[in-house]
């Protein structure tokens, strides 16, 4: 093998180990090797009709995902797509669509080594709408998101991901200027909602597509 070859193997392998626990909590998972075929198994699993949730992913929208749903003429809930579009009365309205979608897309903020998903959440609807609403939910998570304990995830989560989110919505906040959480309180703040899901229920309502890339925040 070379050096690359060895790295595929290491990640095939860690990537299983997870899928063995993550399966024995409910969620339905695969291994993409590459961000082009996690992209492939992500669309494959979306179905046929029905409106689809696209909700914030820098995984979905590095990997190409979002762009090819939103040039197919399906109809989406793309909260991206109506901010400041809509007024506030009209974008709340069209945010709760989600509920009611086919199926949503996101990612994960952190995985522990035990399968766990961690997320933080500014407005709610992100981690609302994986834990109830649409029938599917179809996450991408990259493995460099994968936490050794709760106390990783929960630190990833919140002083890796919060703070690059934040800097990609240019948010007054102080993790912009620092890179580190602040836990600063401000009304301009996207660390509100913390959840955990142990398991999906009913079985595989979630779906997870491991990545082997490095996707995301």
């Amino acid at each position: 093998m070379n050096d690359m070859e060895i790295k595929a193997w290491h990640l095939q392998c860690k990537a299983g180990r997870l899928m063995k626990k993550m399966e024995k909590r409910g969620f339905q998972v695969a291994y993409a090797p590459t961000a082009e075929e996690a992209k492939k198994a992500i669309l494959e699993q979306v179905p046929a009709t029905g409106a689809i949730g696209l909700l914030g992913s820098q995984t979905m929208n590095q990997i190409g995902v979002f762009a090819h749903l939103r040039a197919s003429g399906r109809e989406l809930v793309d909260h991206a797509g109506q901010k400041g579009v809509l007024g506030p009365d009209d974008f709340w309205n069209y945010m709760a669509r989600v509920f009611t979608a086919e199926a949503m897309l996101a990612s994960a903020n952190a995985v522990d080594s035990e399968g766990r998903l961690y997320n933080i959440d500014g407005t709610g609807n992100r981690v609302a709408s994986m834990i109830f609403g649409p029938k599917k939910v179809i996450l991408g998570i990259s493995l460099n998101k994968v936490a050794d304990s709760p106390e990783e995830a929960w630190k990833r989560a919140r002083q890796t991901a919060s703070p690059m989110n934040s800097q990609r919505l240019s948010l007054p906040t102080p993790c912009v200027k620092s890179g580190h959480c602040h836990d600063c309180q401000l009304e301009a703040s996207i660390c509100n909602y913390f959840t955990v899901i142990d398991r999906s229920r009913p079985v595989g309502r979630i779906s997870v597509v491991l990545i082997g890339e490095d996707c995301g925040y």
